[in-house]
């Protein structure tokens, strides 16, 4: 249940509903103080099945209040109602909404404009890994885009800061993300190197992209992880997509965690410097990066945050799913 009365307490005028998971839901609202639009994250506690889950909101809460970034979604303000144990986390309303409903849309998305998106969602996750912090769902529903079509990363409900122990990253052993994007050493149980996962994940959305589809059957985890692990990434004859971009899928989704490219290489790797020089075409060139602008009146789209297809252990983080069997 929405708290109108809280909201307009604080400076924020209910607009209208975005989106609803399980714990709660995304409006859109009118902050009196930033005179704009913004997107509002209610997360009701009470539904929470375990202490647990409100550890990882604690975690949340923490990480998103650290990060500045212009291709990650801001936050501006997190408020608490004790008495109803309700949080709402006032977040930037990125009028475009996610990249998946982008590409549905639009359909397989040309290079240049591939590689547009897939260069700031690089710097975004080079950002996030330099203050140690690993996203651990990314996927083209948590990709946002603004008025601008600028991407900007979202939802770190199973986000984690990491620790080392004798100079090495302490392995997770959460069983969390989508499988259809998640990592085989993920999907197998092993422990895994947050990072290195990340980067897999990006590899599916640079294939989401260029495609407009999926490079793995997930229909069966099982098998389509023994596909994963002999490196057999299908490339469909149409659209037709250049060898660069290919060899550089491979490069990311690679089984061997220690073969797996790394963010700073795929940034210098043929495919983005070529296509990153395309960025002068029409599309492109009506781009701003510029995080601060204000935002039109519109109401298109935001935080849809769809965790149906999400899966975590019990207990692990704050997921509307149930493990997959």
């Amino acid at each position: 249940m929405i708290d109108k009365l809280f909201l307009e307490k604080n400076g924020y005028t209910f607009k209208s509903n975005l989106g609803a998971g399980m714990y709660g839901k995304v409006v859109c609202a009118y902050s009196t103080q930033r005179q704009r639009k913004v997107a509002i994250k209610i997360v009701d506690t009470k539904k929470f099945n375990s202490d647990n889950w409100e550890v990882f909101l604690s975690r949340e809460m923490e990480i998103i209040r650290s990060l500045n970034h212009p291709n990650i979604v801001k936050t501006y303000q997190i408020l608490e109602m004790k008495k109803n144990r309700t949080v709402y986390m006032v977040m930037e309303l990125c009028v475009e909404g996610d990249l998946l409903k982008y590409i549905k849309n639009k359909g397989a998305l040309p290079e240049h404009s591939s590689c547009r998106f897939f260069t700031q969602l690089c710097e975004a996750i080079q950002y996030l890994h330099s203050r140690d912090v690993a996203h651990r769902d990314l996927k083209c529903e948590n990709l946002l885009l603004d008025t601008f079509l600028n991407l900007k990363v979202c939802d770190f409900g199973f986000s984690k800061r990491l620790t080392y122990t004798d100079g090495q990253i302490k392995l997770s052993e959460t069983y969390c993300g989508t499988p259809s994007y998640a990592a085989p050493e993920v999907l197998s149980r092993s422990p895994y190197n947050p990072k290195v996962s990340d980067v897999w994940s990006m590899g599916v959305v640079l294939y989401m992209m260029l495609y407009a589809s999926e490079p793995f059957n997930a229909t069966n985890i099982g098998k389509m992880v023994e596909v994963q692990k002999k490196h057999r990434i299908s490339f469909p004859n149409s659209p037709s997509v250049s060898s660069e971009a290919q060899d550089l899928i491979q490069s990311i989704l690679h089984p061997i965690v220690e073969w797996r490219i790394t963010i700073s290489n795929i940034l210098q790797s043929t495919w983005m410097l070529r296509r990153g020089r395309m960025e002068e075409s029409d599309e492109a060139s009506t781009s701003v990066s510029d995080s601060g602008q204000e935002e039109p009146p519109s109401e298109k789209a935001t935080e849809d945050k769809e965790l149906s297809n999400d899966i975590s252990d019990p207990g692990e983080g704050p997921s509307t799913a149930a493990e997959r069997q």
